[in-house]
């Protein structure tokens, strides 16, 4: 079998897996790569991330979320890409692997700011419990200069993801929730933690897969991404690995009773 063949099974089976999911939308594929995509949505130019160090907070633009161009390239069923410097927010650049490094104020925005200069989002309780956050989690290196999120049914034969994340609603995540647990038979293949949109869709599941671990990651709990979210929408990342067992043993699991068949209606 060839590879296109694969390829044009894969597309088949995902379709027929999503009625069976009730998703009415294809999931998206994350993955690096040297190039960006002929076509594609991506942020507007920023300073080069090389060149921050020459530049104050407020010369730079870093309020532009990843999860708004993932929406826009969901709307328009196209890609979304980053690279060095097309990368939407100082944290995204982070958390995406492109940046080294947070930047000082991060751990005051995410707890109670700074007065008469930020407001904090209270996440947690101080700047110093946000930058126990910061030191302690450390997002898996960009594999390439590139990063795209894209539906999977653009991706070519030669082109695989790494990570492939669905945007369900309660009763969907009712049914990933189910179809993880049965093909990991651990307890806890699905993960939940904390972190800002683009972390918990795309660091937390590379860094959990960089581990060794097979497991899902929930997301989409950021007050600040949910608006890029439809109502009710969370994140759900899974290795691709796990993404090709869920196609090929759907039918076994909790989703081919009859239980599952009657909340799906």
């Amino acid at each position: 079998m060839n590879k296109n063949t694969i390829h044009n099974s894969m597309v088949r089976d995902t379709e027929i897996f999503l009625t069976a999911l009730g998703l009415t939308e294809e999931p998206m594929g994350i993955f690096y790569t040297q190039n960006k995509p002929a076509k594609g949505l991506c942020p507007k130019p920023q300073t080069p991330l090389c060149d921050l160090s020459r530049k104050s907070n407020s010369e730079i633009n870093w309020n532009s979320c990843v999860l708004g161009k993932v929406r826009r390239a969901r709307r328009e069923k196209t890609a979304a890409y980053f690279d060095q410097e097309h990368y939407g927010c100082l944290g995204g650049a982070f958390f995406m692997g492109f940046k080294p490094h947070y930047e000082s104020f991060e751990p005051a925005l995410l707890s109670t700011g700074i007065p008469g200069k930020m407001t904090g989002e209270y996440y947690v309780d101080s700047p110093e419990t946000g930058r126990l956050f910061y030191e302690g989690f450390e997002p898996p290196k960009a594999s390439g200069p590139v990063l795209v999120i894209q539906p999977l049914s653009l991706f070519t034969k030669d082109q695989e993801p790494e990570i492939v994340v669905f945007f369900p609603n309660r009763d969907t995540m009712i049914g990933l929730n189910a179809l993880t647990t049965f093909l990991t038979q651990a307890p806890d293949a699905v993960q939940m933690p904390f972190g800002m949109g683009c972390c918990t869709m795309i660091s937390w599941p590379r860094k959990l897969l960089a581990q060794g671990k097979n497991q899902a990651v929930i997301g989409g709990f950021d007050l600040n991404c949910i608006k890029y979210l439809k109502k009710g929408e969370m994140t759900y990342s899974v290795p691709f690995a796990l993404f090709k067992a869920m196609l090929e043993h759907w039918p076994n699991s909790a989703l081919g009773t009859r239980a599952w068949k009657r909340l799906n209606k």
